[in-house]
């Protein structure tokens, strides 16, 4: 009992130290990125005002604080009381505990805030107006015509800030332009080509008195521009940013791309600026003329707008793009007229996007598929929309989804799979979600289901499906195909004896697939079409090997009225077991001899893929120049 006493006194000083203060002490506090913004200033010290009272630190509300206020902040800290900025609401971010002090009236020459006069009536805050302040740094004045760009993530874009009189402030963007954007990223070592100026608040505001700028373009330094302090009001929310071209750009001028959306032909539409990615406004402007000519850029057949807010989350980065108008002829987006680039803001429920069709599609629309499972019968639930195969999100999936995904696959039904990642994690974004079956439809895609895309899924909520896969009776000569990944491949077996065995791929020819796909029922078999599959291509059978050399004219109704030389084989392993592949007819048939670049980061790079039989394969690269 004593050791145990002993350690919660010893935890109980613990705590007491680390929440210890000394009364009426002050200091500036920073729990976001906009502290960090500033460390470029090395002039100026920020952050959120907390003070110490019965031991404990909190915060001080806005309310009634001002310069004054912000003079004895700064001197009680042992900074400079010139230049002081106060700003309300929280913008060095919410701090926690009291809020100790607020309706502060000071004269400016306390020593200590605390000793500043408080309201009878302190007014009711929330951490949301914590009030913050920037200092200056003693003997760290800043040099008149330095210039830093903060709150952009990186140096060569962000909020200006330039000293002027030895102190830091920003700039007025209601009369910013491309021309004083351009001295300002060369003061800073960029180009001067391409200097966008962006006349709105997105980088955060800036600190400091307000400046109006104008150059011409040719100055060698921001002092030799035209400027003044404002005395009218600037608002917040026109704090001028620019934007320079990067040192090593992320992309090329002129560029687009589809990001957040089921296949790379779909998604919202990003243009490529100054080396950086931005987004594209949408508005009232955006329909199919726009979108077309970001589909014919990219490479895709034309497509559509896509109208509903946000169809692919929020985009990231400025809009450099807005009041986009085309004729729908256009090769470059642009091309088309806009807006000044970078000019105009818009809300991100406004971004742009595009629904383009693919001109290589890697399946049709409405197939599915089951993927990573023990057979072709049992799997992950993958969809194809636009070209592209996708996941199922099973949030109500259960054993009427099932069986409508087995029915349409030609399987007996089946069983859902709860097991959460049974069948592994699978990738691309979710295109069915919220799926409900009456277990009767002949087609995943005739449930009912939330908007195509619309909502994404984790991992672990994949569907999935555990069909009866039909296996035909073992009568004397009948075949089947196993292993396969859909129902017209796989590797021949062969009932005899009322035994099933596999033939070896001595010999083996397309004369003979042709002949096994005609026994299974597979209409208009040529030779031509049915292709011969060797060395266990899906994967080793077990039992006898019953043939070997198997000689077939291609009219022959069954297998087992072609020639062989014995009915056991003696000299094959299972690793020679022959396969066939054979053509399938209907609206999921590629044309023999198209070509398609998959897995590629856009319409023009990928692996090489031909068409034959209905089947999508690749190429060797032997000999491949």
């Amino acid at each position: 009992m004593k050791s145990l006493l002993a350690l919660c006194f010893a935890f109980a000083a613990i705590g007491a130290v680390r929440s210890a203060c000394t009364e009426g002490d002050i200091r500036l506090n920073a729990t976001d990125s906009r502290a960090r913004d500033l460390e470029p200033l090395n002039s100026v010290v920020a952050g959120r005002v907390e003070v110490c009272l019965h031991g404990q630190w909190g915060t001080v509300c806005s309310s009634g604080f001002g310069v004054a206020e912000g003079n004895v902040t700064c001197r009680q800290l042992g900074y400079s009381t010139r230049g002081v900025i106060y700003q309300p609401n929280a913008p060095f971010g919410q701090g926690l505990g009291p809020i100790h002090l607020s309706s502060l009236t000071c004269h400016g020459t306390e020593e200590l805030l605390v000793n500043c006069t408080k309201s009878a009536q302190p007014a009711s805050c929330t951490h949301k107006q914590d009030v913050g302040v920037v200092c200056q740094v003693p003997d760290h004045s800043c040099r008149n015509g330095e210039v830093h760009l903060i709150g952009g993530g990186t140096k060569n874009k962000g909020t200006v800030q330039v000293c002027f009189n030895q102190q830091y402030g920003t700039i007025c963007g209601e009369r910013l332009s491309n021309s004083t954007a351009s001295v300002i990223c060369a003061s800073l070592g960029y180009s001067r080509a391409g200097a966008i100026a962006i006349p709105h608040t997105i980088y955060g505001i800036g600190i400091g008195p307000v400046h109006n700028m104008s150059c011409n373009g040719t100055e060698r330094n921001i002092t030799q521009c035209l400027h003044s302090t404002t005395t009218s009001s600037c608002p917040q929310s026109s704090h001028a940013a620019v934007l320079c071209k990067p040192t090593n750009p992320a992309c090329r001028d002129g560029q687009i791309r589809l990001v957040n959306g089921t296949s790379r032909a779909v998604g919202r539409v990003e243009v490529c600026f100054n080396g950086e990615w931005g987004r594209v406004c949408g508005g009232g402007s955006w329909d199919n003329r726009e979108a077309n000519v970001v589909c014919r850029q990219l490479g895709f057949m034309p497509g559509n707008a896509t109208t509903q807010p946000a169809p692919y989350g929020k985009g990231s980065g400025i809009s450099l793009l807005d009041q986009v108008v085309c004729r729908g002829n256009e090769t470059l987006l642009l091309s088309c007229t806009h807006a000044q680039v970078g000019s105009r803001e818009c809300t991100y429920q406004q971004d742009a996007s595009a629904t383009c069709i693919a001109t290589n599609p890697a399946c049709s629309d409405g197939q599915i598929r089951l993927v990573n499972g023990t057979s072709r019968a049992v799997g992950r639930v993958e969809v194809c929309f636009n070209g592209e195969w996708g996941r199922v999100c099973g949030e109500n999936w259960g054993n009427r989804e099932a069986n409508v995904v087995c029915r349409q696959l030609g399987f007996m039904p089946g069983n859902s799979t709860m097991q959460l990642v049974r069948f592994g994690r699978g990738s691309g974004t979710s295109i069915l979600s919220q799926t409900v079956c009456h277990g009767n439809e002949t087609s995943l895609l005739n449930c009912t289901h939330a908007q195509v895309g619309s909502r994404e899924c984790t991992y672990q909520q994949d569907a999935s499906a555990t069909c009866i896969e039909y296996s035909p009776p073992c009568v004397n000569g009948s075949v089947r195909l196993q292993g396969g990944r859909v129902q017209n491949e796989g590797r021949v077996e062969m009932c005899i004896g009322g035994q099933w065995g596999t033939i070896c791929d001595q010999g083996w020819n397309s004369t003979a697939a042709k002949v096994v796909c005609r026994q299974l029922g597979f209409p208009n078999i040529t030779a031509a079409l049915a292709i011969a599959i060797p060395h266990a291509s899906y994967g080793v059978g077990t039992g006898r090997i019953w043939f070997d050399q198997v000689r077939c004219h291609g009219d022959e109704p069954s297998l087992l009225q072609c020639t062989h030389p014995s009915t056991l084989s003696l000299t094959c392993s299972h690793s020679n077991d022959a396969g066939v592949l054979c053509p399938v007819t209907g609206q999921h048939c590629c044309v023999n001899g198209d070509v398609r670049l998959a897995n590629g980061t856009s319409s023009n790079e990928g692996r090489v893929e031909v068409c034959y039989n209905c089947v999508w394969g690749t190429v060797c690269d032997s000999g491949w120049n």
